[in-house]
């Protein structure tokens, strides 16, 4: 999946012009709150994130439903694994501070994961591949769309953030 991210991303640019594929929502049913962009591109989805700090006890510690990457584009944030089946949460394995310009990619449908951001809210953008038959969290509310002009400035924002 990091390749695949890394392709992606090349054509990152490119893809923010076309504001009109890009589609949003505001996860908000738990903490940490990520106002999301995201589009589809060939077989994968890609995400822009702006994630909201929160505490260490309020972040959700959650599987995905589909293998992913992700890329730290601005900020840090502390990042827990764990590795366990269903939908119990498992033991915390490791703990670590993943800084701008990391990548990372989770390609285990048992791997889990929190993020909670440090020091302010963060970017990361986040690919995911074909979803997995594997149960994940749910909202417990009707998600809502950002509004126009949060989404513009997230594509601003990333777009900044890309042309370094």
């Amino acid at each position: 999946m990091l390749e695949v991210l890394f392709q992606i991303e090349k054509r990152l640019p490119e893809l923010m012009a076309d504001r009109q594929a890009w589609q949003s929502v505001f996860v908000d049913y738990h903490a940490p709150f990520v106002e999301r962009l995201w589009r589809q591109v060939g077989e994968h989805r890609i995400f822009l994130h702006r994630i909201h700090p929160c505490e260490r006890s309020e972040a959700l510690f959650h599987p995905h439903p589909w293998p992913s990457a992700m890329r730290i584009v601005r900020g840090t944030y502390e990042m827990a694994v764990g590795y366990g089946k269903g939908m119990e949460p498992p033991p915390i394995a490791s703990t670590l501070v993943m800084s701008e310009g990391s990548a990372y990619e989770m390609v285990d449908p048992d791997g889990w994961h929190y993020v909670r951001p440090l020091g302010g809210a963060t970017l990361s953008f986040m690919i995911t591949g074909v979803p997995w038959k594997r149960e994940s969290h749910k909202s417990t509310k009707a998600l809502q769309p950002l509004r126009p002009e949060v989404e513009e400035e997230l594509l601003s924002l990333f777009e900044v953030a890309y042309r370094k």
